[in-house]
């Protein structure tokens, strides 16, 4: 990223590290075919957990189809492995024999939802004779990588902070002042991007309007056709894709793409919502919160990264701590990361499940994902997540060996398909 950093509190060593496209339907159909353990029913959505009367047993699950069929599918244990927000909707619409739902005696189902915070701050103007590289680098085996700003631990520790990265991120696309013609192409074209861009792409503390950005286009012609072959070859066509869009401004400023870590809020929480969807299943309300402690995780890493940059002769960093929240806000929580909202604990008047992942009070009852995790971090939950995983499933095996449960129709008519 910047030749000769250093930083007793910044740190730019760590990458970034996109996985390998996996179609998982691809990948596994054969496997899951000849496995006779396993049967997949696929187009269907459990409506309800059924439990015995001691209400701490599940004896079977609903399923229903779009074709209307009604399916009980018994197993000596269940696992929910539906992400942080459907794993709630199911536990609290479970709701015929607890009013306040499954695993909710304290009324903690779908309590500290959290994501990542994101947001574009602040100008980064590189020093004369730095030129930072900000985009990406392919290993020998194809995978992208790329380097990041991170708040070393100790002075995580040292300052009281939540972890907090920056990458250097392009302008504003739509302040024409960039003059980067790849930049105002994206920004007139902003109505058919995806929401994830467009929402980013759409905003500006002050926007010029429509000519100024064909002017930069008409201007920078080669640049925006570079933009545009790459963007064809490397991320429409390509098997790999290319990670996310990378420009260069010709102003030689950047912005920086700021991700932190969310602290616990019991106040961020989903609930069910009054409209359900097709199977009448309630729908989810989402209440997403965050902390002042938040903001202050990103001013105070921005202010740390500031003075990295000035103390290195690597440019300088000037960011407006009172635009922090209205950044933070304009860009929201993270798509994609939904935690916490099942969340583990030793007691269940702290969370949800226990640390074997299965839910307070329940002897048959298990959740595997993002929802259980205690704390956020900044990311990435994937890996911690297949780890809790692979874990469940080897504290479960000794007790489910040699043993399958089929599932039961309710109706004669209907054919079961999952185990």
């Amino acid at each position: 990223m910047f030749d000769d950093f250093a930083s007793p509190e910044i740190s730019t060593d760590h990458i970034e590290r996109f996985s390998c496209p996996t179609d998982f339907g691809a990948a596994n159909t054969d496997r899951l075919a000849r496995d006779k353990r396993i049967q997949v029913l696929l187009h269907a959505t459990c409506t309800n957990i059924a439990l015995t009367d001691n209400l701490r047993t599940v004896t079977h699950l609903d399923v229903a189809t779009r074709g209307k069929q009604r399916l009980r599918v018994r197993a000596r244990t269940c696992v929910l492995a539906c992400g942080g927000l459907e794993v709630p909707r199911l536990l609290l619409a479970s709701r015929s024999q607890i009013a306040a739902g499954v695993g909710n005696a304290h009324d903690l189902v779908g309590r500290y939802y959290m994501c990542h915070l994101a947001a574009t701050l602040g100008l980064f103007t590189p020093a004369p004779g730095c030129a930072p590289w900000h985009g990406y680098e392919q290993v020998d085996d194809g995978v992208y990588c790329r380097r990041r700003l991170t708040i070393k631990p100790s002075a995580q520790q040292a300052h009281r902070i939540g972890n907090v990265i920056a990458r250097l991120h392009h302008l504003f696309p739509a302040d024409p002042s960039h003059r980067t013609g790849a930049l105002s192409a994206l920004y007139l074209a902003r109505r058919i991007l995806p929401y994830e861009y467009r929402r980013r792409f759409a905003v500006v503390p002050n926007t010029a309007g429509f000519w100024p950005h064909v002017r930069n286009v008409v201007a920078d012609p080669f640049g925006t056709a570079r933009f545009a072959e790459h963007s064809v070859r490397r991320r429409f066509l390509a098997t790999r894709k290319f990670p996310s869009i990378i420009i260069a401004p010709r102003s030689g400023a950047f912005t920086l793409d700021v991700h932190a870590e969310q602290l616990p809020n019991a106040e961020s929480r989903v609930r069910l919502a009054r409209t359900t969807d097709l199977f009448g299943t309630p729908q989810l309300h989402i209440d997403w919160r965050y902390r002042p402690e938040d903001l202050r995780t990103v001013s105070v890493g921005m202010g740390l990264m500031a003075g990295a940059f000035a103390a290195g002769g690597h440019g300088t960093l000037a960011f407006d701590r009172a635009e922090i929240e209205t950044s933070l806000r304009r860009e929201g929580a993270y798509g994609g990361h939904h935690l916490g909202t099942a969340r583990m604990s030793a007691s269940p008047r702290k969370g949800v499940v226990d640390a074997d992942c299965r839910v307070h009070d329940m002897d048959n009852l298990f959740v595997a994902g993002g929802a259980v995790f205690a704390t956020s971090g900044q990311a990435n939950p994937t890996l911690t997540i297949l780890a809790l995983a692979l874990r469940l499933a080897d504290h479960l095996k000794p007790g489910l060996r040699d043993r399958v449960e089929r599932s039961v129709p309710v109706a004669p008519e209907c054919t079961p398909l999952l185990v």
